[in-house]
């Protein structure tokens, strides 16, 4: 067997296997998105009900001095 016939078949099987491992992650995916939660089983948020979502303050800079005015105050 040369090189080239190594190679090839070496991307092809690989090649079917990326595939099949893709279609297996569909399916999982699929199945765990069928299956609904159990209630009072879920570990997040025990007894506080429905959350209000968690929102950042965003950061908003101190008012930058213009470099004229700094020079008139000079």
């Amino acid at each position: 067997m040369d090189l080239v016939s190594v190679l090839a078949t070496v991307i092809l099987v690989t090649t079917i296997g990326t595939m099949v491992v893709g279609v297996g992650a569909y399916v999982a995916f699929k199945l765990r998105d069928k299956r609904k939660p159990a209630k009072g089983k879920s570990s997040v948020g025990q007894g506080a009900g429905l959350q209000e979502p968690i929102f950042l303050k965003p950061y908003t800079p101190a008012k930058l001095v213009q470099p004229a005015a700094m020079a008139e105050k000079r």
